[in-house]
């Protein structure tokens, strides 16, 4: 019996979970109208999108895993300086954007776990795999707008 449980934590132990940055950057709205805060996240937001996500999965020979994921995000300047009901409704959407863009991330986790799994072989197309993943989700949502990424 002693035996089986150390193996069991030796082989526990051989899978180390992927090294994760994440790094949260914003992009400044002054707006206080929703048409204004429309406007400008059309404008500043990174890639045509409200939000986004970057991520990258990196392994070494040796098989140690990586994993970067840079989340965009609007924020306001001075968010007292809208009123209540827009306010409650941009933080509504903001909540539920990093929610979403949170998922982004988690799908390069997804990955990296999966390639280390496989023994760091085949990880371009786990890659690949994984960056359908996104597309999907994107669709499926429509870019979060059926989890509350809305503001009307």
């Amino acid at each position: 019996m002693a035996a089986v449980a150390a193996i069991s934590i030796s082989a526990g132990a051989a899978i180390a979970k992927p090294k994760v940055t994440q790094k949260v950057k914003t992009y400044a709205l002054s707006a206080t109208t929703v048409p204004g805060l429309l406007q400008e996240m059309k404008q500043r937001g990174p890639n045509g999108h409200w939000g986004y996500t970057d991520w990258y999965v990196q392994w070494t020979g040796d098989c140690r895993l990586t994993v970067t994921i840079d989340i965009t995000l609007p924020k306001h300047k001075k968010p007292a300086s809208m009123p209540a009901d827009v306010r409650t409704k941009f933080d509504t959407m903001v909540a539920a954007l990093s929610a979403h863009e949170q998922q982004h991330g988690q799908h390069a986790v997804m990955a990296a776990t999966e390639i280390e799994k496989a023994g760091c072989k085949g990880g371009d197309a786990i890659i690949k795999k994984y960056n359908k993943v996104d597309i999907d989700f994107d669709r499926k949502t429509n870019h979060g707008a059926k989890q509350g990424v809305v503001l009307n």
